[in-house]
């Protein structure tokens, strides 16, 4: 076809074409000089190598800033991280093991200071029937006992048998407040007007742990204390740590007190000592069940 009898649109398409090849045309012959009269690429590459490395020697305080931000900056992160909880220190203990009554546990000779305490046995009975009651009634009895004078501190282990305000209830129904309530009231003095022994303690943080398929509960009060040397007003608190459990038809309390002015000092020691106590397998010859102790005679074949 004769291109005069061609559309004008396609020649002016066509100069465009032509205008844009020469214009790429032009660009490579300019690119083409340019790149006659510059280095070649692998030069190129050397020499920004060789100015990096010369940039490191000349100037070796910059690298150094650098080294010494990014320690600082990882000492910022360590501090800034929480601390690893220090091991606490083991406080002393001493072991009591009562084979008669099948019961252990251990105390603590130190306070958290560090500093001793000056423990000394003032009872120790063998039998439930031979042991001094806490109060009238003659239920609950101190089979051990523990007194530091300069508290005075006390750790008491004591026997009883079912208080009444537990009698109506099956074991498995006790909880740990009723059975701290129960036996607070039994060892205690103060009577409604019904004639109705009550606590004088408040009981607080009262809990239930199963041990080897035994209840044992655990509790805190404050009581009502006497003036002594450090506090010698009329109204004064004593903060104790017990521990009941329950074996053929008794209760077993083990307790810790101490004047409240103490307590940030004994805390963990008395707290160690109650999570300490353990009813015993009974020994067949030499133990003595309350209610049930015979003779209690002891043989030299036994």
């Amino acid at each position: 076809m004769d291109a005069r009898r061609r559309p004008a649109r396609a020649v002016a398409r066509r100069q465009s074409v032509g205008l844009s090849c020469r214009a790429v045309v032009g660009d490579d012959a300019r690119d083409d000089t340019a790149r006659a009269n510059a280095p070649s690429r692998r030069a190129f590459v050397h020499m920004l190598s060789l100015a990096s490395v010369a940039s490191v020697v000349s100037a070796p305080g910059a690298r150094a800033e650098e080294d010494d931000a990014a320690i600082d900056g990882a000492a910022a992160i360590e501090a800034a991280a929480p601390p690893t909880a220090s091991k606490v220190r083991e406080l002393e203990k001493k072991r009591v093991v009562s084979e008669s009554l099948a019961y252990e546990f251990t105390y603590a000779v130190e306070a958290e200071s560090g500093k001793p305490i000056s423990w000394a046995v003032s009872r120790e009975r063998d039998t439930y029937s031979s042991a001094e009651p806490m109060s009238p009634n003659a239920r609950q009895r101190i089979v051990y006992e523990l007194l530091s004078f300069k508290g005075p501190l006390t750790t008491v282990v004591t026997v009883s048998n079912t208080p009444p305000a537990l009698e109506s209830k099956a074991v498995k129904e006790w909880t740990a407040k009723q059975v701290a309530n129960a036996v607070l009231a039994d060892k205690a003095t103060g009577r409604v007007a019904s004639g109705q022994r009550v606590s004088l303690a408040e009981v607080d943080n009262a809990i239930i742990n199963v041990i080897d398929d035994v209840p044992y509960y655990y509790y805190e009060y404050i009581s009502q204390g006497s003036p002594n040397l450090r506090e010698p007003e009329a109204t004064t608190f004593r903060h104790s740590y017990g521990v009941t459990v329950e074996r053929d038809g008794y209760l077993y309390t083990l307790s810790s007190s101490a004047p409240e002015i103490y307590w940030d000092e004994l805390a963990r020691g008395f707290d160690e000592t109650i999570k300490s106590f353990r009813l015993t397998t009974p020994n067949k010859k030499k133990y003595r069940a309350p209610g049930n102790e015979g003779l209690g005679i002891s043989l030299p074949f036994q």
